[in-house]
């Protein structure tokens, strides 16, 4: 398991284990009410594997049941099927029998789908609905169905309106090549549909991420706010086991996906207002960033600036005791200290949009500057294997301190990106907080609001998240700075001692936000 010790377990699994899962969960559930595998496959997907709410289902109402699910027919038929290896032709319950007999004496069968009319009786094959088609237009159908993809799993009868659903049955005996391929795509919504289970989103992967689950847990991430972060054993790739994007605490998932909405709704004012370029504010000229570090210095005139905030670099270094004081976003100054703030509609969306892109800024320069961290990081092993191959006196771990630092500065600019968002739905967040236990207190019966109370408590719990942020953000641009220079400038306790620190403040910000917001 991958999980935090107190966390979920989280198992990475191939798809051979996850395959015997799925059989082991289908056949269970059949021999339990004694129905066909296929049936019960079908029943359980149709409650997304939820197999007590399935039971409840069944025994209330099993009647309602398989027929909402489309499985009617199929289930009226005797449990256990035909063996689906051998090509004989299925007949396998009495009525069924009875009617082919029946209708023996006419020899001759037409195909509803071809219109061939001269057809023998074991030319055609019968779905327990009693439609039959003839074999040529059944392969015709399956190859069809399967060309459609992951839907192949839900067609119906080709018999025009007839709900009853083609399953694994009708391909292992019509089709048996494709069968592997359609239990694919059964597996794969297996996957996507029982709640506790993510397909790793490595490029080309095919590992599973599953929540270990007790009897009682099997839907149990639907219900949870917690991020749950599952790693690849073969890829290494990191990913939120309930959203399937990257690690992004401390924002959970609801707001996360709100935030991206809301950027691709946002991102032609933020691009246009955020064109790559920038103005020196000394000599005017324009200039590109090109590594990760957000401490300019301009080619021409030398002057040195925050690239966020374009302010002087002085008034930023720990050195000079000056504050690093652009992460935060401050309504005084959007709203004027002039007086009360102007109420119109087009003041307000200004207003609005300002501050979006306020936090939006900071977190694209922090997405990009983790771009680069990446990039970094890659070059650093890329050097460690070099170093190994040519030097006798050095061994490659004499620069894994430089790997571990790169791989710290891509975990806090992924941390320090998403705090970010956090902090642009936080008045929200804060809101919820506040009236959930805080704003009203009964003194004598009387309950009065304490507003004034909570508004103290928001901005307490703004600045100290701000206070968190700042020091996170001074600390991760001194060690991309340690890390930037060339290799022979890079002095190794520094960088270690950076590093160390980095990670502190890194745990401290989002402890701090679990502690006062979960």
């Amino acid at each position: 398991g991958m999980g935090d010790s107190d966390g979920p377990q989280i198992n990475m699994t191939s798809t051979t284990e996850l395959h015997t899962v799925l059989l082991i969960r289908v056949n269970e559930f059949a021999e339990l009410f004694q129905i066909r595998p296929s049936v019960a496959h079908v029943l359980l997907r149709s409650t997304r594997w939820n197999k007590e709410r399935l039971c409840e289902l069944y025994t209330s109402d099993p009647d309602k049941t398989v027929k909402d699910a489309g499985v009617a027919c199929r289930h009226a038929l005797e449990p256990d099927p035909p063996p689906t290896d051998t090509n004989n032709q299925k007949c396998p319950s009495a009525t069924v029998g009875v009617m082919t007999r029946n209708r023996l004496s006419a020899q001759k069968r037409c195909c509803a789908v071809c219109f061939d009319d001269d057809l023998q009786p074991s030319d055609m094959i019968q779905m327990p609905c009693n439609h039959e088609f003839c074999t040529d237009c059944w392969k015709c159908f399956i190859a069809t169905m399967m060309k459609d993809g992951h839907t192949c799993i839900r067609k119906t009868c080709p018999q025009d309106r007839c709900n009853e659903l083609v399953t694994e049955e009708e391909v292992a005996k019509i089709s048996p090549e494709l069968l592997p391929k359609y239990q694919s795509f059964q597996l794969r919504s297996f996957v996507e549909l029982n709640g506790t289970s993510r397909w790793c989103p490595g490029p080309g992967c095919e590992r599973v991420a599953a929540l270990s689950t007790d009897a009682t847990g099997a839907s149990s991430l639907q219900f949870t706010d917690s991020t749950i972060i599952a790693t690849c054993d073969v890829c290494t790739t990191s990913f939120c086991l309930k959203c399937g994007e990257e690690p992004h605490a401390p924002l959970i998932c609801k707001f996360l996906s709100r935030w991206h909405e809301k950027c691709r709704n946002e991102s032609e004012t933020a691009n246009w207002i955020l064109a790559n370029t920038k103005a020196c504010s000394k000599c005017g000229s324009r200039i590109e960033k090109n590594q990760g570090c957000n401490h300019m210095t301009c080619q021409q005139c030398k002057h040195e600036f925050c690239w966020i905030c374009m302010g002087d670099w002085v008034d930023h270094g720990a050195t000079t005791g000056g504050y690093y004081r652009c992460n935060k976003y401050d309504q005084e100054e959007e709203l004027g200290t002039a007086g009360p703030a102007d109420q119109s509609d087009a003041a307000k969306a200004k207003r609005e949009l300002d501050r979006y892109l306020h936090y939006y800024k900071r977190y694209h320069a922090h997405a990009e500057a983790q771009k680069f961290a990446r990039k970094q990081l890659k070059e650093t092993e890329e050097r460690m294997m070099r170093l190994q191959e040519t030097s006798d006196n050095v061994t490659w771990t004499d620069v894994e301190y430089l790997k571990t630092a790169n791989e710290q500065l891509v975990e806090c600019r992924r941390v320090l990106k998403y705090t970010y968002c956090f902090a642009y739905y936080m008045p929200e967040r804060v809101a919820s907080l506040t009236s959930s236990g805080m704003t009203t207190e009964s003194v004598d019966g009387i309950s009065r609001s304490t507003s004034l109370d909570s508004n103290i408590q928001a901005k307490m719990l703004k600045d100290q998240f701000e206070n968190h942020q700042e020091m996170l953000e001074r600390f991760t641009e001194n060690l991309s700075e340690l890390v930037e220079k060339p290799l022979k400038e890079i002095v190794r306790e520094a960088v270690v001692n950076q590093t160390r620190v980095v990670n502190q403040f890194m745990k401290n910000i989002l402890k701090y936000v679990e502690d006062e917001f979960d």
